[in-house]
Parts: C-alpha cells; structure tokens; sequence
C-alpha cells in the first residue's frame, strides 16, 4: 500500500472548494442575498477500522480552511458551545495562496479531496442540501458543481456565517438559492432559525464537526432529532468525524495520553473512556486547530441510537481506507489531481500529514421508510 502520489492525472481544485478562481457546473439562477449570521439569505456544506492501516511509503494529500485562534477573550469560563463559537469566530482567515504553502496543505487538499468525492456520490441536479457547521462556505463551490438546487448553511460561529455568506455573493451564477443561520445545531432545535421551521433536505451534511455534538448525550438526541425531521425519507446523512477506535489505538500503541508528530497533537486526560458521551480530548492541528476541546464518538452506540431516529448506517471507512478503495474508480483519481493533491511541486504527502489524516473517518447514514 502507498500513500497518494503525482503518479495518475493532474489539474486543478484545493483548499476548501475548489480553487477560488474555477468551478463552474450547471446553470444559471443567480438570485440576490439580503443578510448574513442569523438571518436568512435568499439567494444567491460500518464501524470503524479496529486498527489503522500500516503507513505507506511516501507521497501525500491536502485539508480544509487554515487559521489560527487569538487568545485574548479571556473573561468568564465559557461553555463548551460557547468557546467552539469562539475559536473558529477569532480564527485567522489564510487565503487561497496561504493555504498552498502551509506544513498541512497536503493534509488540507486530501481531506478536500473526501468531501468532494462524498458529495460528488451523494449529491445529484437540483438536491436540497443542509450543511450543519457550514464553517466558512468552504465547500460552496463543491455544491455548485454537483448542481444542487437549493442551500441552507448553518454554523455555531457567526462570523463564520458572515463569511460563508459573502463567499455565496461571490460566486459567479451558482445554480442555487442560499440561505445562511447562525446557531447551535446541536443544542437547540433548528426551527428556533430555521425557515421555513419544517425545511426538508435530500442531503444532510456535517463535515469535521459532528464531534462536538458528543459532549452529552441529550446533545447527542438534539442534534439527530435535528438531522431526522429535516431530511426527507430516502435522504442521506454524510458526515465526517474523527475515528474513536484510531485515536485510542494510538493512545495504546504510543503508551502515552499525549501523541501525536509536527502537525497535530492529541491529549487525553485518561486512558479509558469512561462513558460513552462527553469523553474529552485537546486537539492540536498545525495552523488549523489550536487546543480545541473536542469528543469522541463511539460509532457503535451512535449507529444504535441513530436507528432510534429513523437513521440506517450505509457506509463507514477511515480515510486511508477511503483512499485506496477510490485509487479504483478513475474518475476519483483524475480529480485526486484536478484537485492537486499532489502535483510537481508537492509529489507527495508527508508522512506526519498521512498520519493526521488516519485521525479522520467517512460515515452516511439513510433515513428510512417507516
């Protein structure tokens, strides 16, 4: 097995969309938006691997939006909501060009790379889509060019609102409507802000951020009560989460509650967990995340009580799992390069970015008939 090398196709896509400058699909509908943050704006995101995979040999991939936290609002303990708010409100916005030339572009273009092929799977002309923890808009462009017919972004941090919304205004004639609310979709119900309150979606997606949802169980039920009753019979749910049994078998194999190499660190206060919701770890990744207080998710006990709200698990696999079983569909690994990935001047990952890139896991769940 080997890691993602320059050895397939090429052309070109990265960061959080694809390249700022090109996407393009379907269609015309430009429509005009009217707000950002909490208002609406109309118009114009099987179980885990026992075990990781052996490391491969050297040549790698690339991730998502790159940033730093400013430390300077220091007043009263915040809730765990509040402060994930917080980190990603004050992070430092890099730029296209900044996130090129980063230690985790690799790990940025490669987990990129997984949300475009998950969308280019699941996505289909003229979808619905609702994209809890929307972030930035950083897969806007991805959506574009899977046709969709309608967006709805919402996400915990408000100024990441504004930005999602303001990336919306820039694109040149997405083939949707967008609408963009700033809240907590996990804590509270989505029709607090949500319109209209009974909005129903083909596709439901969380990417990086479902994990925080685990702080508590009643979390936990809110945020799948949320998922069930806005997607549609039929619709999936596609999310993205760190992989628990990976993170503990590190933490095993290192004999260590701290682990990690120059791009990320994972801190555990314990070395078992002690309940299955609000198990706490201190994520570190390289110009990304800083000291983030975030959760594991014991998938088993989440399937199970995913299927109390209606929610079938269809597919799960790590990502280095993900990589190779898409190494055999063409099309995955000419956009591998399209996306550039890797190209002449990155012709391979590091293997301190393929490691981080193991942390991560694929999951889709289908709401079925009842």
């Amino acid at each position: 097995m080997s890691k993602p090398s320059a050895l397939h196709n090429n052309s070109n896509d990265i960061g959080d969309n694809y390249n700022d400058d090109n996407s393009s699909s379907s269609s015309n509908n430009n429509s005009n938006s009217n707000n950002s943050g909490t208002e609406p704006a109309s118009s114009h995101k099987r179980r885990a691997t026992s075990s990781p995979k052996p490391l491969p040999p050297k040549q790698l991939v690339k991730l998502e939006e790159g940033n730093t936290r400013e430390d300077d609002l220091k007043k009263e303990p915040l809730s765990n909501a509040a402060q994930v708010a917080q980190h990603y409100n004050t992070r430092r916005v890099l730029g296209v060009e900044g996130r090129l030339h980063t230690r985790i572009t690799g790990l940025r273009l490669f987990n990129n790379w997984v949300k475009s092929v998950l969308i280019s799977q699941y996505a289909y002309p003229g979808c619905r889509v609702l994209d809890l923890g929307c972030g930035k808009g950083g897969d806007l462009k991805k959506w574009v060019i899977a046709a969709i017919g309608e967006y709805v972004g919402m996400d915990i941090a408000q100024v990441s609102v504004s930005h999602a919304h303001q990336r919306f205004l820039a694109l040149r004639s997405p083939s949707f409507e967008a609408r963009f609310y700033a809240q907590d979709c996990y804590g509270d119900p989505l029709e607090n802000t949500l319109q209209p309150p009974d909005y129903q979606a083909d596709i439901i997606s969380a990417q990086f951020c479902l994990h925080y949802a685990f702080e508590s169980e009643s979390k936990v039920r809110q945020m799948l009560h949320n998922v069930s009753s806005h997607l549609r019979t039929g619709g999936t749910f596609v999310i993205t989460i760190p992989n628990a049994n990976w993170l503990m078998w590190m933490m095993k194999n290192k004999k260590s509650t701290t682990f990690g190499n120059s791009v990320y660190t994972v801190k555990f206060e314990m070395e078992e967990p002690v309940t299955l919701y609000g198990f706490p770890y201190a994520f570190t990744l390289d110009e990304a995340v800083e000291d983030c207080t975030e959760y594991l998710v014991h998938l088993p006990s989440f399937v199970e009580l995913a299927e109390t709200f209606d929610l079938v698990l269809e597919y799960s696999k790590g990502f280095h799992d993900f990589y190779y079983e898409k190494l055999m569909d063409r099309k995955y690994v000419e956009l591998f390069h399209r996306m550039r990935v890797v190209d002449e001047e990155r012709p391979s990952i590091s293997d301190d970015e393929w490691e981080a890139i193991g942390i991560y896991l694929t999951v889709v769940f289908r709401k079925k008939m009842k």
